[in-house]
This record gives structure tokens, C-alpha cells and sequence, in this order.
């Protein structure tokens, strides 16, 4: 009677604690979910926060340009990083380009540049070190997002590339229409998959 009573002791002690791991797995399970569901809500916020500063920048270049070529508004609104050579002349060629890819970045005097992807960093390919290389986000010394003057890269190995195409719509004079598509991409601690966020907006050399 006695070992029965041992045995039947033995038993409970052994389903409490099966008991007691089960619920100790759910409940770490259930707390690394949340954890990588918030790190992932997390980078897709800050994702989509650079893809817009970059189309903020793009705008600021424009508006740039309209102030330091005020005389010539039609013809300097999307040159290429400040060219005088703009200003009265209709074939000037130093324009942001149709169908191309960009990057963009601060200055020492704090202005907004853009660089052009002559290779077309290895085909838009994120998983290549060139890709990596040349759309590379950082953080500069004021804490700024930045592709050059960098001190520190950003986690996630987040990139951004700008692309550009001229659009015409019916009734609107021939390349009056600039979409700028900033294009954010990231991997994050839940997976290997390749993360990404897109953002448009629309320049025009009209107020």
C-alpha cells in the first residue's frame, strides 16, 4: 500500500512538471513571437521613414533649383546637381536622367546631392556586395540618414535607391512630369527574406 501511494506521488509530481514545461514553452514562444513581430513592425516603420526623407530630398533639389535659377525656371527644375549651364539653354543635357537609378546624400555644406549608378550596382541586386556597397543607408555625425560622409552603417543592412522617369500627361508639355520612386530594401531579424518598401511622388516644374 505503501510503495502504491510512493508510486501514484511520483507519478502526479511527474505530470505537474510536464505540465509545468508546457506552459513554460507556450509562454516563451509566445514571448519570442512578440519580440520578432515587434522588431519587424519596428524596421518597416524606420524603412518607410527613409524611403520618404529621400523623396522630401528629391523635392528640396528641385526647389533648389528654382531658387538658384529663378531667371530660368523651365529649363533648370531637374538638372543635376546645380549646373549653372542650365539657365537659357533648352539642350541642356545635364539633367537627372529618364529611367535611371540614383542615390542621394549631404554634402560638407549640408546640401543635397545625388549620384548617379553608373553599373547599375550588379542589376538591382540586393544580394550583392556592389548593391550593398553603393545604396548603403548610414547615420551621419548629426544623426541624419545619409549614403555618404557616413560614421556609422544602420542595422538591418537597409539600402535606398531612387529611380526616376519622365511622364507626360495628356494636356502637359513633354517632360514636365518627374516620378521619383524611393525604394527601401532590409532584412530583419525574423527571416532571411529580402524586405521591402516602395514610396512615389511626382515633381513638376510648376508651383
Amino acid at each position: 500500500m505503501k510503495k502504491s501511494k510512493i508510486a501514484t506521488t511520483i507519478v502526479e509530481a511527474m505530470v505537474v512538471t510536464l505540465i509545468i514545461v508546457m506552459w513554460l514553452t507556450w509562454v516563451y514562444k509566445i514571448y519570442s513571437e512578440s519580440i520578432k513581430l515587434t522588431d519587424s513592425v519596428e524596421t518597416k516603420i524606420q524603412a518607410i521613414q527613409i524611403a520618404k526623407e529621400w523623396l522630401e530630398a528629391m523635392t528640396n533639389i528641385r526647389d533648389t533649383n528654382w531658387l538658384l535659377f529663378s531667371s530660368d525656371k523651365k529649363n533648370c527644375w531637374k538638372t543635376f546637381n546645380y549646373d549653372i549651364s542650365c539657365i537659357w539653354n533648352a539642350w541642356f543635357t545635364n539633367n537627372i536622367l529618364n529611367n535611371w537609378n540614383y542615390k542621394i546624400y549631404r554634402d560638407i555644406d549640408n546640401r543635397w546631392f545625388i549620384e548617379e549608378d553608373l553599373l547599375w550596382a550588379a542589376w538591382n541586386n540586393y544580394a550583392t556586395a556592389l548593391y550593398k556597397s553603393f545604396y548603403g543607408v548610414w547615420i551621419d555625425s548629426n544623426w541624419l540618414y545619409t549614403q555618404s560622409w557616413a560614421t556609422s552603417i544602420l542595422k538591418n543592412n537597409y539600402t535606398r535607391q531612387i529611380k526616376t522617369k519622365y511622364t507626360t500627361p495628356p494636356g502637359w508639355v513633354l517632360w514636365d512630369w518627374l516620378e521619383i520612386e524611393s525604394i527601401v530594401r532590409w532584412v530583419d531579424s525574423t527571416s532571411t527574406k529580402v524586405r521591402e518598401v516602395k514610396l512615389k511622388t511626382v515633381l513638376t516644374n510648376y508651383k
